[in-house]
């Protein structure tokens, strides 16, 4: 797993276990969520499409620390989100080839401003993503989930 460390830095994007972590596009169980995840496997990421503009602005930007995997969600003019992920690859791969899914856990570590009312600290992070030789989104239907 090792080797996808800066992979997942990319997702943070995204964007957990299919079932236990991804979420559907539909569901309102966490603060926020956010249905289109756009990465590089350099460690930046958009997030666009998220719930909740008044407090997320609607999207945010994505920097990832690949080594720590401690990143900011700076949010379209609303503040930011701190997290810290965790990552595994599942055995069976949902993502079309040659991308292979990445399921991204982890949590919300504090935040400033309008953000953080609508995440706080300590909220759960989740997504699948489908990270590419350059590029990292969504697995389809699911979301990034705060």
């Amino acid at each position: 797993m090792r080797r996808f460390g800066p992979i997942l830095v990319v997702v943070a994007a995204a964007l957990l276990a299919a079932v236990p972590f991804a979420a559907t596009a539909g569901a309102t169980t966490a603060p926020a969520s956010c249905a289109a995840l756009s990465g590089t496997l350099t460690g930046t990421a958009t997030l666009s499409k998220c719930t909740d503009p008044a407090n997320t602005g609607g999207s945010g930007k994505l920097v990832i620390n690949v080594k720590t995997l401690v990143g900011t969600v700076t949010w379209n003019k609303t503040g930011t989100t701190t997290i810290k992920l965790t990552y595994t690859v599942p055995k069976v791969n949902k993502c079309a080839k040659p991308t292979i899914e990445v399921v991204l856990g982890g949590s919300v570590t504090g935040g400033k401003g309008a953000a953080l009312k609508s995440i706080p600290a300590k909220s759960k992070i989740s997504a699948t993503a489908c990270y590419g030789t350059k590029t990292a989104t969504l697995l389809p239907k699911t979301v990034f989930t705060f």
